[in-house]
């Protein structure tokens, strides 16, 4: 008897997600401002292929030497800003979610809050990767086969649903969110500029969630072992959207 009610809430849980899926696309596809962020990675990467050498020449013709650049700026675009955008598109979702009072009224359906905000935090995973995988192949800042595009993009990713939670989760007001957004992108963009710097920068830079697959990145660079960076990516990530997960389920109770 408990395993079939077991299954039978499974089976609930399952078809109502599968129902959210194209409610949410049509949500996403009626906002102007979130359709948008969401689409313009992909209009910047071809951008980005046509204009790069033309923009390193003429920084050449000044004396600057922006080649050794291109390859990590294409990185913390992809990998880092991508994922960062997509979060936060998902999380302005769940925000207005929060404030219209959703969530509580998800919390007594076989969903239940906590396979909610899973659900909504894989679909900002799930969105980002294909599109970092675009951007890093399509960008032609970076000199990468499909196969380690596809590995960084997928390093990436779980930054989009650790910043949708932490932006649902720790935020009340659109003004804290888009606070807390600016401070947070501020913050993932700090490992670019000391990647490579031994000692205490070192320690501090792998503290912060975009290190990882910014050295997977630098791994790459170097011919070394990346897969460990990769996964250990993976890892922060999926702890921090544990984090908040029971922070959000606590405050629930």
């Amino acid at each position: 008897m408990t395993s079939t009610s077991g299954g039978a809430r499974t089976a609930a849980t399952i078809g109502a997600l599968a129902r959210m899926a194209p409610l949410d696309l049509r949500r996403l596809m009626r906002d102007e401002l979130l359709s948008w962020m969401a689409v313009l990675p992909l209009a910047v990467a071809p951008v980005l292929r046509l204009a790069a050498p033309g923009l390193v020449g003429a920084l050449s013709r000044l004396g600057l030497d922006a080649g050794p650049w291109l390859e990590p700026l294409g990185a913390v675009a992809f990998t880092v800003v991508v994922p960062g955008l997509m979060g936060a598109v998902v999380g302005f979702m769940l925000l207005a979610d929060k404030e219209e009072g959703t969530w509580r009224a998800v919390a007594v359906t076989p969903v239940s809050l906590r396979g909610y905000l899973v659900w909504r935090a894989g679909l900002a995973t799930g969105i980002a990767a294909p599109i970092a995988i675009v951007g890093l192949s399509v960008g032609g800042l970076n000199e990468l086969d499909w196969g380690r595009a596809a590995g960084l993009a997928l390093a990436g990713a779980p930054l989009a649903g650790a910043t949708a939670m932490g932006i649902a989760v720790f935020t009340d007001s659109t003004i804290q969110a888009v606070t807390a957004i600016k401070l947070g992108f501020a913050l993932l963009v700090l490992p670019a500029f000391v990647m490579g710097r031994g000692g205490s920068w070192g320690l501090l830079a792998a503290l912060v969630p975009s290190w990882w697959p910014l050295r997977a990145h630098a791994a790459m660079l170097d011919e070394h072992a990346w897969q460990p960076w990769a996964v250990g990516a993976v890892a922060v990530g999926v702890a921090l959207m544990a984090v908040c997960l029971h922070h959000a389920t606590r405050a629930a109770r």
